[in-house]
Formats: structure tokens, sequence, C-alpha cells
């Protein structure tokens, strides 16, 4: 009986179907020696894909199901080492799923590849298997929910290959070369709609993607045939349309000949087959390099040093270039330092920045308020804001470097993050962060709001 003063239970209702919503694995008293919980991936209404660590007996598990149906079949424990086929029946109808269970031949996966976004940060082990911490107010991190998490979680995808992250959006891309979007606020996966996705799904139109580039609201993809599409908010005209009208759809964007698609914030630069550099965006800080802070709402061509540009970086408000002859210049927004030029001067012109003319820079990695600048050795210098220990020396400050500085004792063969953290990739596998943790994006399962130097992310 319920109270007069006490509302009742809510229990949600389902519709049965046959339709399989979740399959787990978890550690119960009918699979005592799993040492942890994996879930499963989803593929489609047909089969469902897991792997389980190395070493791990697949011969007598019972997964835990849910399906809201009269009933799944088979029952209890099962012998995994072939695929298991499940029948799910409902209203008289049935539905078949292939389950298959693989052991990691890899018993110490180690990641190979990062991407880090505002406040979040994808690692990609090299088993296949894809880890998210940080941000995921848009489900962009693909677990399901719009949960943030401070530690490193597993994402149930298998076979990753690629990985893609922006503000509010990431794409993965599959050994077998199919891609998959999370996220979707604003239509930037294209599928037809602004419904949130929040586990990874089948984005068909960029299989055949070369390159993607996603910036606060939009997702850009590089075609082989050297054209550019892109889906999204669009407020800004960051498609190039002509209009701020969202599209929920890849539209053509107005540039072709590409070989080279850079884009965050609410900018995107584009490098042509013969070299030439073309951009569009905001400019509010002129880090389109036009000498002015006019919007630009489709591509034009940037003037770029005579040498010719062989990588292209950018946060949103700075832009970086790279020149083939090793030189390194910056223009856009400077109040921090972060162009690291010695001075707080903005700039609306790319202008060479003389300090690393004697340094081999491979890679630049603009956020907002700072820069960092990555040696083919793995040595790493940085310049700007310090307020929340960006810089990763161990301190911080309200005053800025403006000249770049070492950090010391420390070196990466990656980097890369966009907003108050950064994330470092080592030669041995082991990923890194320091800075803001806003989020829990640095995973240490903390609350603290930032630390000032590299730790090591597990």
């Amino acid at each position: 009986m319920t109270g007069c003063n006490k509302d009742p239970e809510y229990i949600p209702v389902h519709d049965k179907s046959t339709v399989i919503f979740d399959f787990w694995l978890e550690k119960t008293t009918s699979n005592p020696k799993l040492n942890r919980p994996y879930q499963g991936m989803l593929l489609g209404d047909t089969a469902i894909r897991l792997m389980v660590d190395y070493g791990t007996d697949i011969t007598a598990l019972e997964p835990t199901i849910t399906a809201y149906s009269d009933s799944v079949e088979p029952k209890g424990k099962q012998n995994f080492t072939n695929p298991v086929r499940y029948t799910v029946t409902s209203n008289g109808k049935t539905a078949a799923y292939t389950v298959r269970i693989t052991v990691n031949p890899i018993q110490s996966p180690i990641v190979k590849s990062i991407a880090g976004g505002y406040s979040q940060v994808l690692a990609l082990k090299n088993d296949g298997t894809l880890w998210v911490c940080g941000s995921n107010a848009h489900a962009q991190l693909g677990v399901g929910d719009y949960s943030s998490r401070n530690r490193l979680t597993q994402v149930p995808i298998y076979d990753v290959d690629q990985i893609f992250t922006g503000d509010a959006a990431s794409i993965i891309k599959l050994k077998d070369g199919t891609a998959w979007g999370s996220g979707n606020q604003f239509g930037q996966l294209g599928l037809g709609h602004i419904n949130s996705v929040v586990t990874f799904k089948r984005v068909p139109f960029l299989d055949d993607a070369t390159q993607i580039a996603i910036t606060f609201n939009e997702v850009f993809a590089l075609k082989g045939d050297g054209t550019v599409w892109g889906a999204g908010r669009n407020y800004t005209q960051a498609l190039a349309q002509g209009d701020n009208e969202l599209r929920a759809t890849f539209v053509k964007v107005p540039v072709s000949n590409v070989k080279q698609i850079i884009g965050c914030g609410d900018d995107l630069l584009v490098q042509k087959n013969n070299g030439e550099v073309w951009g569009w965006g905001l400019n509010f800080n002129g880090e389109l390099g036009l000498a002015d802070k006019t919007r630009r709402t489709t591509p034009v061509l940037l003037r770029t040093p005579s040498a010719g540009v062989a990588k292209i970086f950018t946060s949103g408000s700075t832009t970086f270039l790279l020149d083939n002859n090793g030189k390194v210049w910056g223009t856009g927004a400077n109040g921090r330092g972060h162009l690291g030029m010695s001075d707080f001067k903005n700039r609306d012109t790319f202008a060479r920045i003389s300090f690393f003319d004697t340094k081999a820079i491979d890679v630049i990695v603009p956020h907002t308020g700072a820069t960092f600048f990555k040696e083919t050795n793995g040595t790493i210098w940085s310049a700007g804001d310090n307020v929340y220990g960006l810089m990763g020396k161990g301190t911080t400050s309200i005053v800025s470097d403006s000249t770049p500085i070492k950090l010391n004792g420390f070196t990466a063969t990656t980097l890369t993050g966009t907003g108050g953290a950064s994330y470092a990739l080592k030669g041995d596998g082991t990923l890194w962060g320091w800075g803001a943790n806003a989020a829990g994006t640095l995973g240490t399962g903390l609350d603290t709001t930032y630390i000032s130097s590299p730790i090591q992310i597990k």
C-alpha cells in the first residue's frame, strides 16, 4: 500500500521486443574468475562482439543480458570457445544474435595513439580497444550515457584503428574501414537527425574519408578525390553554404583538390595539392593571418611563408605553420604570450617564431591560452598560461610565459589536447596528462582542480 504523502515508485515500462539492449560479462557467483566487467559491442540486431583479457577462461561463462522479451535462450553458462547463438522471443516473433567472445592475445596492451578534445581524451591501445576519460556532456565518449569519467574507461567497441575527437563529438574508424560516431548534438555525425548518439553508431558516409577534422559543433571529412564535406550546427557559417542553417547530413564545402584539413573552434584550414593554404571561420583574433579580424564564411587563400607549408596547426584562436625549411610561424591571439614570441602582442599575419629557428620542431599543439611545441627528439617546449599548471613545470602562476620554456625531464612521441589539460604519449606506450582536471579529464579518479606536473593516466 502506498502512503498518502509519498508518490509511488516510478517503474519504467518497456514494450516487449526481440531486441537485446545490453550484454555483459560480470564477476558474479556464476563467473567468479572474471577479473573485471566486460560490456559487449552490439552490432546491429544480429551480432554481439566482446573481448576479454589475456588468459581468461571462456569455456563456462554466464552473461547478463538485458532484453524486454518473453524469453532469451540458451540460459546459464555457455562455452564461448566458438560463437554462441542466442534466440530472443517476444509476442510470437524471434530474432537471433550470434555472440562472439575472444581472448585478448596481448598480455599487457599499451596505448599506441591518443586524441584530445577540449576536456576529454581518447586512447587507442595496440589490441584495438578504446579507452576514454573526461567530459561526456555531449555523449562524445560513446559510453552509453552523459556522465563524465574520471578514470580511463573502456568503450564497448573493438578492432579500432583510428580515433578523432573534438568538443561535442568523436569519430573512430575500425580495422575493417567502417566509421562510427558518438555525440551528434547538432547533427554533426550527418545521420539526418539531431538526436544524441550515446554509443558509437555507424556513420557510413565517413567510411571512405581519408582525414577527419572536428570543430566545436561540426565534423568535416576529406575524401580521396580531394573534396571536403561537413555537417553540424553551422551557426557561424562554418560549413560555407551561404547561410547559418544547421545541416544534419553532409554537404560539400566549396573547395577542391585538398590534401590536408585541420579544424578547431570555429575555424577550418585546408591545404591544396599545389601547396596553397585556404581557410575560413570567425577570425576573431586574426588567426587566419589575413591582416584583419574579419570573419570569412567561404574559403579564402591565406598569406603563407614563401618557403611553402609542410604542416598546419590551429586552436580556433591561433594558427601555426611549419614551413618546408622547418621554421615555425604563428598568428592570432597572444594575450597570454602563447605565440611564443616573447611578447603579448596579437598578430594578424603570420610571423616567424625565431626562438625555434635552431630546433627541429615537428608537432605544435595550440590550446586555449597556451601552446606546446615538440622537437623530433621528444623534447617539449611551451608558452602561455600557467594558472592551472598547464605548463607542466610543477608550479602555477598568474604570470604567463611568453618565451618558450622547456619541460624538463620529460619527453614524448605524441601530444594532444585543446583546452586546459595537455596529454602526452611516451615511447613506452604510457599516457600522461597535466593541467586543469575539469570533469576528471586527467583520469586520476580524484576531484583535484589541477595537476601541475605530468602524471601517468592508467
